[in-house]
């Protein structure tokens, strides 16, 4: 046979190292689509964050400096569609910040969340799975029976005004409002979001001592989703807005105003 046949051919060898060459180029093009898919859904959580902070200090202009609350039963709500809503839904913040966002789509619910829209019981499930948790406890209060610590002048007799509730409230400003928040699936919409957050300790320890873990029990970290590398989105009383650590986020000046005023970062409600 004529050699000069085989000069334009491939051998076995060269065959499977151009195969290796390209299985490993798709792979490293695979790896940076979803590396640039999840800073798209980052990018776009934080802009949520932002959107929610413009809407609370809305809330607060047209109620004289007063933070919404987080949770409240006794306040009327409606949905996008104009219909009252009965408690829970018009207790938990997102239907009663709704008329100061105008959208409840890239605001409230969003990367592949936008799906409680489409649920016969969306008002609901909205009310109870926004992306974001509010740091009620810290920040405009929970007045409802799953309060960590209700806000009444008694109890702030005794250990200070620990909730801010007004947007002049001293170290306010630097107070976390809205976090990166998860619940168990059979609580909300397949895990993707609840409407509040707890700190890492209030009356006492609330966070459990391990790390964060992604299959552990939301309730052990406070329902802060840890989602974006091991951070969570975190907005600010005074707007600004970062990601945070675990480690950052175990700090109580982060979380309440009192902790801030007296630099404790392990401050405890109940230790004052």
């Amino acid at each position: 046979m004529d050699r000069r046949c085989w000069r334009g051919a491939f051998t076995l060898v060269e065959l499977l190292v151009s195969l290796t060459i390209v299985s490993a180029l798709m792979a490293v093009g695979f790896s940076l689509t979803g590396v640039m898919k999840r800073k798209g859904m980052m990018a776009r959580e934080i802009g949520a964050a932002r959107n929610l902070m413009t809407a609370v200090h809305l809330y607060a202009s047209d109620h004289n400096g007063q933070i919404l609350p987080g949770y409240q039963s006794d306040r009327d709500a409606v949905n996008d569609d104009g219909e009252p809503l009965s408690a829970p839904a018009n207790a938990r913040y997102p239907w009663r910040l709704y008329p100061y966002i105008q959208d409840v789509e890239s605001t409230l619910v969003f990367n592949g969340n936008e799906a409680v829209l489409q649920e016969q019981n969306k008002d609901y499930l909205v009310s109870v799975s926004p992306n974001l948790g509010m740091n009620s406890t810290f920040v405009g209060g929970h007045y409802g029976s799953g309060s960590l610590l209700r806000p009444s002048p008694r109890i702030e007799a005794k250990v200070g005004r620990f909730c801010a509730r007004h947007t002049a409230d001293s170290k306010a400003g630097g107070v976390i409002v809205f976090l990166s928040a998860r619940s168990s699936p059979e609580e909300a919409w397949q895990g993707n979001g609840y409407f509040e957050v707890q700190p890492p300790q209030a009356l006492g320890p609330i966070w459990s001592d391990g790390p964060w873990e992604v299959d552990a029990a939301p309730s052990q970290h406070g329902f802060v989703d840890l989602r974006w590398g091991g951070k969570a989105v975190a907005a600010f009383l005074d707007g600004s807005v970062r990601t945070l650590s675990e480690d950052e986020l175990r700090d109580m000046r982060l979380w309440a105003r009192l902790a801030a005023i007296r630099n404790d970062p392990n401050y405890t409600v109940a230790g004052q």
